[in-house]
């Protein structure tokens, strides 16, 4: 249960950041509809993750581990099925310059701002649940 809670608050608050921080990710609806979206990813994080890793055990063994990241893609897909305040959508970097280095203007589709929000939140969690383990 005290893992569950951990999990729960972890999601909720990596939502919410990466919301703050990537404009491919919005959540409507207030406080409350963060935190329904935190408790169905603690959910399918619990559940589903465990489940899709073993199904994707043969990919996962031919590319030597580069696509397990899809399984994180999966659950955020999933939770904006479930969560209809939370949304992922393409979106447009629009450029960036300091100091004689420059990046151009970058549109990103729906699939690699899924990609996106999925490596961010899931990066921001496991790191939450590292720090809050040592």
């Amino acid at each position: 249960m005290k893992y569950f809670i951990r999990i729960f608050l972890f999601s909720a608050f990596a939502l919410w950041f990466v919301s703050q921080i990537l404009p491919a990710l919005s959540i409507t609806g207030g406080w409350q509809t963060l935190l329904i979206a935190g408790l169905v990813l603690g959910f399918l994080t619990v559940l589903v993750v465990p489940i899709l890793k073993i199904l994707f055990i043969p990919i996962n063994l031919l590319t030597f581990g580069l696509l397990s990241w899809f399984v994180h893609v999966i659950v955020i897909y999933l939770l904006t099925l479930f969560v209809p305040g939370v949304a992922v959508t393409a979106w447009t970097f629009p450029g960036w310059s300091a100091g004689g280095f420059s990046i151009p203007e970058i549109a990103f589709s729906s699939f690699v701002s899924f990609i996106l929000v999925s490596l961010s939140v899931s990066f921001l969690v496991n790191l939450l649940h590292d720090i809050s383990e040592g």
